[in-house]
């Protein structure tokens, strides 16, 4: 199952054009992170007792994580509907509900996610 902790986004920069002249609009993390984001996978281990298990979800088609200006996350994975309360910290962390999250990438196309502790480490890609 998908863990709590993997629901977390960002976006990417707008790039307008007129007349003859381009203009690019430099956005905020908290911008870049606004929108519906497709979950391509989620990759975690859990260590315990000297012994690790892995967990590989491909995300299908259904999944997604909505980054929203109220400051939460709504998420469909695996059939399950929730919200999480998101906080961007800086451009390379984001809290979500009490874990802090490294952001690993963040483009117009991609967001990468990854947290590690003692026990667990969790890759989450996501993508527009």
């Amino acid at each position: 199952m998908i863990k709590k902790t993997m629901i977390f986004l960002l976006a990417g920069a707008s790039v307008f054009t007129a007349c003859k002249k381009t203009e690019t609009t430099s956005q905020t993390t908290a911008q870049k992170v606004l929108g519906k984001w497709a979950l391509v996978s989620d990759m975690s281990s859990e260590t315990w007792q000297g012994n690790t298990t892995y967990q590989n979800y491909r995300g299908v088609a259904a999944d997604y994580v909505d980054f929203r200006t109220d400051g939460k996350a709504y998420y469909y994975v695996e059939k399950y509907y929730d919200t999480v309360a998101y906080k961007i910290i800086s451009d390379q962390l984001i809290k979500m509900e009490l874990d802090t999250i490294q952001i690993k990438t963040l483009t117009s196309t991609s967001f990468v996610l990854y947290k590690k502790n003692t026990i667990t480490e969790s890759t989450v890609t996501l993508k527009k």
